[in-house]
């Protein structure tokens, strides 16, 4: 569970698992810039994912995989819809096969098979 902790007029929030923290806040004038926007940690959750689900999927597979870099932007320009794009750099060390199953791999990460289902929002107060 994750917990947001916002206090006074600040616009600065902290975020916490209870063993690990965080700030996020949301970009002058309305906010003070001082931490991840929060569309900014919906693509750092896909980007992680997808990171660690290639990188289990290469020592799996032995896959000699030596980095991994994950660029994901989120486009929310359409009122309808929002794209995700992501760039996947694997480095030029494996073959065109293994970075092909590592690519599909890719579809696979759970927080994407999350983010692509219907989401139900409940919410209770204290």
């Amino acid at each position: 569970m994750i917990t947001a902790v916002n206090v006074e007029a600040s616009t600065q929030t902290r975020i916490s698992n209870d063993v690990y923290s965080f700030d996020a806040d949301t970009t002058e004038p309305k906010g003070m810039g001082q931490g991840f926007r929060p569309h900014e940690l919906l693509e750092a959750a896909l980007a992680s994912c997808t990171a660690i689900t290639l990188r289990l999927v290469a020592k799996e597979r032995g896959i000699p995989l030596k980095r991994i870099r994950i660029q994901i932007e989120l486009d929310r320009k359409d009122p309808g819809s929002a794209t995700f794009r992501s760039k996947i750099d694997l480095g030029d060390e494996i073959t065109e096969v293994d970075r092909k199953t590592l690519f599909a791999a890719a579809r696979l990460c759970p927080v994407r098979k999350t983010l692509g289902r219907q989401l139900v929002f409940e919410e209770a107060g204290a």
